[in-house]
């Protein structure tokens, strides 16, 4: 336990000498840009399209339980609620 917090404060130590060398604090840059912020970037456009699509799921669900309260007051009647609720979501999963 004791050489493990040694070899934590040690690499600790020389990360914040490292992170102060401008000629590191360059190289790191210059691997940020060319090889992180493009993959990084792909892999945005890849997921767009997914984000959007969860996104639209969302706010259906968020709309089709409003309806559910609109329809049966869930501070009446809360399980009949959960359970009307619960059934549309379902039912609209399978569609």
């Amino acid at each position: 336990m004791l050489i493990s917090k040694l070899f934590y404060k040690i690499a600790k130590v020389a990360v914040g000498e490292l992170a102060q060398n401008p000629e590191i604090q360059a190289k790191a840059v210059k691997v940020v840009k060319e090889h992180v912020a493009p993959s990084v970037k792909v892999g945005w456009k890849k997921a767009q399209p997914k984000l959007q699509q969860v996104k639209t799921s969302a706010v259906n669900a968020t709309n089709e339980v409003a309806a559910v309260a609109r329809d049966i007051d869930p501070r009446e009647n809360p399980k009949q609620f959960i359970s009307e609720a619960a059934k549309r979501l379902r039912d609209r999963e399978r569609r």
